[in-house]
């Protein structure tokens, strides 16, 4: 009998991730170790326990929501710390997306009647498969307040993010003997590589308790029909929308192409018939160029700014905050 080939669901895709730590209960100690990994590597008090996990997984529709959806997982601290850990698929205002959502949880734990000093802290991590900022190669972007004339100085301890970027990591650590030393650069190959092999993940799952749990974890998120058949949707969805993106860049380009052309053309010809067909042809390949790619720039813009208003208005938020941040009209943003 044939052996049935394994299927692989990278766990950086914000659905499989939020399925495998759906709870505390189902990922057992896998959250705890890969959340105290980065708070040691970030140089923070590492937690004891978890009080509570939720993911959105368990939330999600048959459809293929997870585009507009925001999927994350919100973990307790016995000690009173939040995290929100998120694998962010778009760079578009993500510290602005980021605040938003940290607020929320900040605002949302601070049960009435307590104290300002009592306000519990808030961390917002995210995975991200991009560069917070061109040329930083740290693997982890920390964001935090500080007072503008003393940048040394921190305002407040309650709000933080940590950015950890996937490209900054994959740049420097290609194997996995690269990283053993180092427990939370062990879990990002994980999560990024370590999953590929079957051979590599029973030696990683070997390493650590927490690790292990993931395996298990995972091989239980691979074997789920349903979650496959949304993965596979989700990457359909994902190579729709870069095609549609292409698309509208190839019409924008062949459009100023064709109109720069023209008018390139018809100035040359005043000049006469040789110098005129050469300064046209020049004049319209050069006018075309950049009139093309500004008008699929724009398209592409303009795509990218619906879609980041769908999802913020599929969260509740207010469509005054939502045009501030995308540059829509609230007229647009109500017809979406």
């Amino acid at each position: 009998m044939e052996k049935k080939a394994v299927v692989r669901l990278s766990p950086l895709n914000n659905l499989v991730f939020s399925c495998i730590f759906q709870s505390e209960k189902k990922s057992g100690k896998a959250m705890l170790e890969f959340l105290n990994a980065i708070l040691v590597h970030v140089g923070e008090e590492p937690i004891e326990e978890i009080l509570s996990m939720m993911s959105e997984y368990p939330l999600i529709s048959e459809s293929v929501g997870q585009k507009y959806g925001r999927l994350d997982v919100r973990v307790r601290a016995k000690s009173g710390r939040i995290f929100d850990i998120e694998v962010q698929i778009e760079k578009d205002y993500v510290n602005e997306r980021s605040f938003f959502y940290g607020g929320k949880l900040v605002t949302n734990e601070f049960e009435s009647g307590l104290t300002y000093d009592k306000m519990p802290p808030v961390r917002v991590i995210n995975i991200v498969d991009f560069y917070i900022r061109e040329n930083h190669d740290n693997v982890v972007e920390p964001v935090i307040m500080v007072y503008e004339n003393d940048r040394e100085k921190q305002a407040t301890d309650v709000f933080k993010m940590y950015h950890i970027q996937m490209p900054a990591f994959r740049k420097k650590h290609k194997t996995l003997d690269s990283v053993k030393d180092d427990l939370f650069l062990t879990w990002l190959y994980l999560l990024d590589n370590g999953y590929k092999s079957q051979e590599e993940m029973e030696e990683l799952a070997a390493m650590t308790e927490g690790m292990l749990n993931f395996a298990k974890q995972y091989n239980i998120a691979i074997n789920d029909p349903l979650l496959v058949r949304r993965y596979q949707m989700d990457q359909d969805a994902k190579r729709e929308e870069a095609f549609r993106m292409s698309l509208a860049e190839t019409r924008g380009f062949k459009q100023g192409e064709e109109k720069g052309f023209k008018q390139g053309e018809e100035k040359g010809f005043k000049k006469g018939k040789e110098d005129g067909f050469k300064l046209g042809k020049e004049d319209g390949f050069k006018q075309g160029k950049e009139d093309g790619f500004k008008l699929g720039k724009e398209d592409g813009q303009k795509m990218a700014q619906r879609d980041n208003a769908r999802r913020m208005k599929a969260d509740g938020m207010d469509p005054k905050l939502i045009a501030k941040y995308t540059g829509l009209s609230e007229s647009e943003i109500i017809n979406l």
